[in-house]
């Protein structure tokens, strides 16, 4: 079963507090930065069964062997040691399900439960990675259009996200859809011009809104060249939602717009507090009839346990009865970076590009030398710097920086012996991405519950692929014609 329903709060709550309890007793590895490698012995924070053992594995087998949620069985001699067999384990069987749906029958299900006996198999392609994204109906002649400055990533996140709002607002009769962090639209081009939907993009940058303006143009130009005369044109609006924003519909209304007595909610990546933002305004908003989003960038969400419009924890359940000890901002912003795509990094070809890891836990030894002493500074990134020796590495990362480093201290004998250690920095950061998949869950899990708590039956599904899209968890809650669920 690939969809969690939050109908179960027991259930619910009872996963979230065995994650917690993991995390708790792996706090040592979630809240530690991979480039503090050195300057704080990361490596002697391992158990000494573990040290031994990772010390003897290739780079190949631990990604085939203990990185990847697969399990695919060793084929070293080594006995790996049952703490971190366990390790593995737990962490696999606390996480939420990764893989992506492969059709909209989950999606279907959903809404059957909440009594829309409407809801019928879609037709169409369901887009796998390896599908041609094309747009639907008389608009199918004009992928070019669609595709203009969309990398297949993104193709990949909209063709699917789109289809399964498309499915949920012809089920619903909910024709409005407000695109939340729109960007420069191409979300919702595809949800406008491909199945007809009324969309309002909001978009706190206006530039980007100026840009998507100009895209709906090129776009509508070419559909005239064709003929095609039945289009709706999305409604940019530039405005900036806060933890404080509610009465959204009422907000939307106030800008001019076609009165909207219904509509709802999507957002393609929404970063920190704006998922939890969407997730209350759909919460209290008679208005707001359904909501489907992706969260990202963790790490940027208020954690102020006495504000009200907190970004974690959302439910009362977590506020009051677990103190989420695990939360910090290192365990997560771990939790946004891809486990799978990594494990397929760690091969013989690709393995050498990891020294990147190692060269810039090297430097902050050093940058931490400086007066002051310049900790998690931010720096330049510095391309195949796998090719390059640490020295120019060095050099590059902090250009046009006011930063002089000595060049005996680039050649010293500690920098060598550090250098020296660059796979066992990539096994720690290895070892780190294993627990990043169950922080997540704690985030999605609590959203899921607040909604509970608020009456709604929502639901996760793996909506994207993980190895094109890491963030790929999409929550869905719709509002039942009649009752709560």
């Amino acid at each position: 079963m690939l969809l969690t329903l939050g109908r179960d709060y027991r259930a619910l709550q009872q996963q979230i507090k065995n994650c917690h309890i993991f995390l708790n007793s792996y706090k040592w590895l979630t809240d530690s930065f991979v480039l503090d490698f050195f300057s704080e012995n990361h490596w002697a924070k391992l158990p000494s069964s573990w040290a031994h053992t990772l010390d003897l594995l290739s780079l190949e087998e631990m990604g085939k062997s203990i990185l990847c949620p697969d399990g695919f069985p060793s084929t070293s001699q080594l006995v790996l040691p049952l703490s971190l067999l366990a390790f593995k384990a737990t962490a696999k069987s606390l996480a939420l399900e990764r893989t992506a749906i492969t059709s909209l029958e989950q999606v279907i299900s959903y809404l059957r439960e909440l009594g829309f006996k409407n809801a019928t198999q879609q037709s169409g392609v369901w887009v796998n990675p390896s599908s041609e994204c094309k747009p639907t109906g008389a608009l199918g002649s004009l992928t070019q259009v669609f595709h203009r400055q969309v990398k297949p990533k993104k193709q990949h996140e909209l063709y699917r996200m789109g289809q399964c709002c498309a499915a949920i607002s012809q089920v619903t009769n909910c024709k409005t859809v407000v695109d939340v962090g729109a960007g420069v639209g191409h979300l919702s081009r595809f949800l406008s011009y491909g199945y007809g939907l009324d969309l309002i993009c909001l978009e706190c940058i206006e530039t980007f809104g100026s840009a998507a303006i100009k895209l709906d143009g090129k776009l509508e130009e070419a559909c005239v060249k064709l003929g095609i005369t039945n289009i709706t044109t999305p409604k940019h609006i530039t405005l900036t939602l806060n933890p404080n924003t509610s009465n959204l519909v009422e907000l939307l209304n106030s800008h001019g717009l076609t009165q909207i007595s219904a509509c709802g909610l999507v957002g393609l990546h929404t970063c920190g507090d704006l998922g939890p933002t969407l997730i209350r305004n759909f919460a209290i908003d008679p208005g707001i009839k359904f909501i489907l989003a992706i969260g990202c960038c963790y790490m940027k969400m208020s954690l102020d346990r006495k504000s009200p419009v907190r970004g974690y924890p959302m439910s009362n359940f977590v506020l009051n009865q677990l103190k989420p000890s695990f939360v910090s901002y290192e365990a997560l912003e771990v939790a946004c970076h891809a486990l799978e795509s990594y494990s397929d990094r760690l091969s013989d070809l690709e393995s050498n590009k990891l020294k990147v890891h190692c060269y810039r836990a090297t430097l902050e030894t050093l940058l931490l030398k400086l007066e002051p002493p310049l900790k998690r500074a931010g720096l330049r990134g510095v391309k195949n710097a796998h090719l390059m020796p640490f020295e120019e590495y060095a050099l590059k990362a902090v250009d046009k920086m006011d930063v002089v480093l000595d060049e005996g201290d680039l050649s010293s004998q500690y920098i060598q012996s550090c250098l020296e250690q660059w796979q066992r920095v990539v096994i720690f950061y290895s070892l780190r991405l294993m627990v990043a998949p169950v922080i997540e869950t704690i985030v999605q899990l609590d959203r899921l519950l607040y909604l509970a708590e608020q009456g709604w039956c929502g639901c996760l599904l793996p909506l994207f692929d993980c190895r094109l899209s890491p963030r790929n968890f999409a929550l869905l809650c719709v509002k039942p014609e009649l009752n709560h669920c």
